[in-house]
C-alpha cells in the first residue's frame, strides 16, 4: 500500500505543476519540459514552488490514506480572491486492497491524466491578469492532527459562485487500490 501512496503523491505533485503551467499562472520560463511516467510534462524550475507543492501534497497524504480527504483542488483565483476555476482531483485509496495490481499498471492508468491535462486549454476561458492559486483539500470530517502534519492546513473560507458550477470531466480511473477522477469546475454563465 505504501507504494501506491508514494505513486499518488508523485502524481499529484506533477499534476499540480502541470495545471499551473497549462493555465499560465507563471511565465513559461518558470517551467521546463521533462518526462514523468514516459509522458512529457512541465516541471517547476523554481525550488520554492517545487517545495511548496511537495509540502502541501506530503502533508495531505496521511489524511488521503485514511480516506478523510475526498478531494484535492487547485483553485485559480482572481485578484479579489474569488475562484475562477477549480481543477479537482477526487481521490480514493483502498487500504484493504490485497489484489495483484502492479505499480506499472497504475502508472499506465495515471499517464492518461497528464496527456488530457496537456490538451485541456480549449475547454478553458482565458484568465484575467493578476491571478493567483491555492491548493485546497475537501474532507469528510475535521482531520485533527494526522500524525503531526496538520500544521500546514488551515480552514478555508467558503468562496462559492452564485450559481452551481459547470463541470468539465477530464479523466477518471478506477482500480482496486486507487480511484482518481479529475474535473474542472467553472462558474456558470
Amino acid at each position: 500500500m505504501e507504494e501506491i501512496t508514494s505513486l499518488l503523491a508523485e502524481f499529484l505533485e506533477v499534476a499540480i505543476t502541470l495545471v499551473l503551467s497549462v493555465r499560465g499562472i507563471y511565465p513559461p520560463e518558470v517551467f521546463e519540459r521533462r518526462r514523468y511516467l514516459n509522458v512529457p510534462v512541465q516541471w517547476a524550475r523554481h525550488p520554492e514552488l517545487r517545495e511548496y507543492i511537495n509540502s502541501a501534497v506530503t502533508s495531505a497524504m496521511p489524511w488521503i490514506q485514511k480516506r478523510i480527504v475526498e478531494k484535492l483542488a487547485v483553485v485559480i483565483l482572481d485578484k479579489s480572491n474569488m475562484p475562477l476555476e477549480k481543477f479537482t482531483f477526487q481521490l480514493q485509496v483502498h487500504q484493504e486492497h490485497s489484489g495483484n495490481f502492479t505499480r506499472t499498471e497504475i502508472e499506465y492508468a495515471l499517464r492518461a491524466f497528464f496527456l488530457k491535462l496537456s490538451v485541456a486549454q480549449p475547454y478553458l476561458e482565458p484568465l484575467p491578469p493578476e491571478t493567483s492559486w491555492e491548493i485546497v483539500i475537501f474532507s469528510k470530517e475535521l482531520p485533527g492532527d494526522a500524525e503531526g502534519k496538520g500544521h500546514f492546513w488551515v480552514p478555508a473560507e467558503a468562496k462559492l459562485w452564485d450559481q452551481p458550477p459547470v463541470i468539465t470531466p477530464i479523466k477518471s480511473m478506477s482500480s482496486k487500490p486507487l480511484n482518481v477522477q479529475l474535473f474542472i469546475e467553472h462558474p456558470s454563465m
